[in-house]
């Protein structure tokens, strides 16, 4: 049995020195992305006033080089806006943008002001072919308002009690039809409306509110230890269809050179949701820590690169 094992260390030993030694695969190298091929690809990413869209803009990058693809920072500037403009006028050509606050022309509003009423893409993605954009599906991250509490469960259980809700949400608004439409659907009190949305998680987590109606992104929820309530009845996702969510949106040119870049993004919109996002959002802008850290540590913990 000794003689065994060494003969079989020597074979081992032999082929390996022969060049025959088994390739890795590209999980153990690269993640799930370095399966795609984006190779002789070069991309100036945009990305936005926000939180959320600046991590959106790292996210790609990141996505890019995992693919072997070349990625340029520019995540300073709102990538929605400057893919629309003029190739002369920018190097940007590809960035996101939140479908909630597109205009009739598809171009991002830049204060993030939603739109009434709430677009549809795929008529902005009708109207934006004509002009050689093309936008990709939207993340499972819907970019909606949410109910929080300090406790789980649907939010038919706080009829009778009344929120708290910032002034833009009541009685309504594009971000999501709003106090009038929760308490309509589900028995709620008429809101307690203070000063701003920092106040209504303030609120809710002294106790103050028994719940309360914030944006779906807000890294504060997890950071004071608040729970997103069931919306079961979908009040809160009310709109049309691809009216929700982060889409990507690039020049058509860039897409036709390398189309398994939209297999690159998809690997992303497919992850992100609402968890996902407040959980980067709340190391950003609470913990105070580098949207391109933060992403590339989410992408890693999803397998999707293996390393920072």
């Amino acid at each position: 049995m000794r003689a065994l094992v060494v003969l079989a260390l020597l074979v081992a030993f032999l082929t390996a020195g022969c060049g025959n030694t088994p390739l890795r695969s590209a999980d153990a190298d690269g993640g799930l992305l370095a399966r795609q091929d984006l190779r002789g690809g070069s991309y100036v990413v945009g990305g936005g006033p926000t939180t959320e869209l600046r991590l959106l803009c790292q996210l790609t990058i990141a996505a890019v080089q995992a693919a072997s693809g070349e990625a340029t920072d520019e995540c300073g500037k709102d990538g929605g806006v400057d893919v629309h403009a003029p190739a002369e006028l920018t190097d940007v050509d590809t960035g996101w943008a939140s479908l909630r606050t597109l205009g009739p022309d598809g171009v991002p509003d830049p204060a993030g002001t939603p739109a009434v009423p709430a677009p549809d893409l795929a008529a902005v993605r009708a109207a934006d072919a004509a002009r050689g954009i093309v936008w990709l599906p939207p993340t499972a991250f819907t970019d909606t308002d949410v109910v929080v509490a300090r406790g789980p469960g649907p939010i038919g259980a706080l009829a009778g009690t009344a929120p708290c809700a910032a002034p833009e949400s009541d009685p309504g608004s594009a971000t999501a039809p709003g106090t009038a439409a929760l308490g309509a659907a589900y028995g709620l009190a008429p809101p307690v409306v203070v000063p701003d949305v920092n106040a209504v998680l303030a609120g809710v987590a002294t106790g103050r509110c028994p719940a309360g109606l914030v944006p779906g992104s807000s890294g504060r929820v997890p950071a004071l230890g608040l729970v997103v309530r069931d919306d079961d009845r979908r009040v809160l996702d009310d709109g049309p269809p691809g009216s929700r969510g982060y889409a990507p949106m690039l020049r058509a040119g860039v897409l036709a050179g390398h189309p398994a870049l939209a297999d690159v993004l998809r690997e992303i919109t497919t992850r992100l949701d609402g968890p996902a996002m407040r959980g980067m959002v709340r190391e950003v802008e609470v913990d105070g820590r580098d949207p391109r850290d933060v992403a590339r540590r989410w992408l890693i913990g999803r397998g999707l690169i293996a390393s920072g």
